[in-house]
């Protein structure tokens, strides 16, 4: 059975956001994920953007149009090619100068490799999202 392109970008819209929803609450009210956090939040409403935007019962080829043209789609693709995590990482490490505890520094780590792989799995969803806009035959 052949999905419609509105059943596709439907399904890769909500996969994109459960990852971001759960990157959310991962990341929520913890002061140095802050600015991952608010690439996420800025991820949420780009995705419901897309959503509604497939709600308003375009054709087909209108609907890819309109999708493509999008704020929203431009939002998605500029923030999937940012470098977020780095930006992350780079503020933890100065944020953690001069701790020499190592079971601090090893918690810091572990939350840092935690943040990376479920920030990934949002960049993986995003990914998928983007080349299903540039698919032509989608």
């Amino acid at each position: 059975m052949r999905q419609t392109i509105k059943a596709k970008h439907e399904l890769r819209l909500y996969e994109l956001k459960k990852a971001v929803n759960e990157f959310l609450e991962f990341t929520d009210h913890l002061t140095l994920l802050q600015g991952v956090n608010e690439k996420a939040q800025e991820m949420v409403q780009a995705v419901e953007a897309l959503q509604q935007l497939l709600q308003q019962g375009l054709v087909a080829n209108k609907l890819v149009k309109a999708v493509n043209v999008s704020d929203a789609a431009a939002l998605l693709d500029e923030i999937v090619d940012a470098d977020a995590v780095s930006e992350l990482e780079a503020y933890v490490l100065s944020a953690a100068e001069g701790v020499e505890n190592p079971e601090v520094m090893q918690f810091l780590t572990e939350i840092m490799d935690k943040v990376e792989r479920k920030y990934n799995l949002l960049l993986e969803k995003a990914h998928a999202y983007n080349a299903l806009l540039k698919d032509k035959s989608a």
